[in-house]
Formats: structure tokens, C-alpha cells, sequence
């Protein structure tokens, strides 16, 4: 039943009156239904139609349903794709390996329909949420690959200042979520730059103090882009604040030491760090050690001390 609809479902079981059945049901349910009989099928019709949401048995000739599912999940293309497996009562270590492979949901056979159609509405609604997220992150990362190709001095600055904050990050203990938002907030700090002239942006020579206070606008400009978006809150918080110094001395807020916030300070330092050790329009590159030797004479000024010694001590060492 392969009637066009909203949503698309790729049915994979051997027992042909379950599968029959299955399919009666979710076409009924307004789902376009494609139907496999085994895991080897099964993957075939999915590379052919990409369906929406997967509902797969464990026990299957050929390739199992973990088996499928792990392909799947495998790659990073299909990874927002629902899979459900259909499992026994007992299947206890069968289950913990659908885990392991990236299963989203389990049913139990016999197949409770109420239950089914609820899980698929569910897994659906997300998947669309996410796909939302995606879509709005892989539209952001381009507006940042626009703005570095405006100026060729900071080509894949933003790329180094991520890796190094994860670094930076990860020596401080943070845990994972929290190192992938210094990712994000790395690629993402100067997007407000989007909003700063040509002339001011790539100007050659020192700012004036006009000009120099325009470009300090790009933390509020990057941050009124991502503060809508709720997955990019604390993103948008690093690319308010990774201009503020330990000291109160910088900008927007005139943030001092615990107030600043702990990602837009790692931000802070790598961000730097990268600008010394890159050729910019006005200035050559620095060497390591001369930029080491700034940052060490910024302890207590721009950065917080402590932060410092782990930079230089493990981070760049």
C-alpha cells in the first residue's frame, strides 16, 4: 500500500499474515505502508524509498531487525529516522542489544494497536522537531562559513576556536553536552559579524573609537539571531559574552570573573589565542610562545588566572 500520505512506513516482518495485518493497520491509521519480509529486503526498500519511521522484528532471516536497526543508525544521513523493533516477552538481552544499536522504541508481541499508533505519532512528532533543529543549525553554520569568506584572514578561525574550547573544556571536566555547545558556540561567536560594513570588518589598520564601538556590536546582533532558536540558548549566551574580561573591563556588560559565563570564557580564551596565532589584514601572525606570553599576561585582567594555567598547561603545551 504505497498510496501517497504524510508519512511514510516501512513495515519488516517474516510472518506474512503479522506483516499483512501491520500494513491494514497503519494504512488505515493514514500511513503510507512499504513491506519487507526479511532484514535483507528490508534495507533494500530503505535505501529505495528513505521511509519516515521503521517498524522491524528482531527475529528475521537474513539480517536481524539490531542488525538493520545498527546499519541504520549508523549513518549520520538516517540518524533522525525512528526505528521500532518488535520484540518477544523475554527478549531481555535482545532488547538491551536494540538499545545499544540505537532502537527508539520497542513494542511487544502481540502488538497492542492503541499502544503502536501512539508510539509512531510520537516518534514522528520529534523527528520533525528535530529535523526543525537541524535545519535551522545546518542554515546558521553557513551564515558562519559566509562571514569568514568575507574576510580571508579568519578562514576556518571559527573551525580552530571550537576545537580548542572543546580541548580547553574537556581538561576543566565538562561533560559531554556541555562540550558540544563550546562546538556550536566556537563555529558560531562572531555570526553577529554579519551585521558589522566591509570597511569596518576588514579594515586594514587600527578602528577608531566609532568604529571600534560598531564592531563591538556583533555580540548583540549574533546573539538577538540564535537567542530564538531554544536549542541554541546557551550559544547565544557564549556569543553574548565572549567578550567580557575577568577584570569588568570588557563588553557588552562589563561581566567580571563568576559572572561571565563558564562557556563564553573558554570561548573568550581560544578566541584570542587564535586571532594571535593567525595573520590578520592589520598584522602578522604571532608565534606560539609570543602568544603563549599574552595570554599569561592577561591572568587576572582578561582571563581568570586558573583557566589560564590549564590553557597553557595542557591545552597548548
Amino acid at each position: 500500500m504505497e498510496a501517497q500520505k504524510e508519512h511514510s512506513i516501512l513495515v519488516i516482518e517474516d510472518n506474512p499474515s503479522v506483516n499483512k495485518l501491520l500494513e491494514i493497520f497503519l494504512f488505515a491509521e493514514g500511513y503510507s505502508v512499504y513491506k519487507a519480509y526479511n532484514g535483507k529486503e528490508g534495507l533494500e526498500l530503505f535505501y529505495k524509498y528513505l521511509p519516515d519511521l521503521v517498524l522491524s522484528d528482531i527475529h528475521m532471516p537474513n539480517i536481524s531487525g539490531i542488525e538493520l536497526c545498527a546499519e541504520i543508525k549508523s549513518r549520520e544521513e538516517f540518524r533522525l529516522i525512528p526505528v521500532i523493533l518488535l520484540t518477544g516477552a523475554k527478549d531481555i538481552e535482545k532488547n538491551i542489544s536494540g538499545i545499544e544499536a540505537g532502537a527508539d522504541d520497542f513494542i511487544t508481541k502481540p502488538v497492542n494497536r492503541v499502544l503502536l499508533s501512539a508510539r509512531i505519532k510520537r516518534l514522528l512528532q520529534t523527528k520533525m522537531m528535530n529535523e526543525k533543529l537541524d535545519n535551522s543549525w545546518s542554515m546558521l553554520y553557513s551564515l558562519a562559513k559566509i562571514i569568514e569568506a568575507r574576510d580571508s584572514y579568519t578562514e576556518k578561525h571559527t573551525i580552530r576556536v571550537a576545537r580548542l574550547a572543546q580541548s580547553l573544556g574537556a581538561e576543566l571536566g565538562l561533560p559531554e553536552e556541555k562540550l558540544d555547545i563550546l562546538a556550536q558556540g566556537g563555529v558560531l561567536h562572531d555570526i553577529g559579524k554579519v551585521g558589522i560594513r566591509d570597511n569596518i570588518l576588514c579594515k586594514p589598520g587600527p578602528l577608531t573609537k566609532e568604529e571600534f564601538d560598531i564592531m563591538k556590536t556583533h555580540t548583540q546582533i549574533g546573539y538577538e539571531i540564535c537567542r530564538g532558536l531554544k536549542s541554541l540558548k546557551d550559544v547565544a549566551d557564549i556569543i553574548y559574552s565572549h567578550h567580557e574580561k575577568y577584570d569588568g573591563s570588557g563588553y557588552p556588560q562589563g561581566l567580571a570573573k563568576d559572572e561571565i559565563p563558564l562557556l563564553a570564557h573558554i570561548i573568550s580564551i581560544t578566541d584570542v589565542y587564535d586571532a594571535l596565532t593567525s595573520d590578520r589584514s592589520y598584522r602578522k601572525k604571532l608565534s606560539f610562545e609570543e602568544a603563549a606570553r599574552i595570554i599569561i599576561n592577561e591572568k587576572g585582567k582578561s582571563f581568570d588566572p586558573d583557566m589560564v594555567d590549564i590553557f597553557i598547561n595542557k591545552v597548548i603545551e
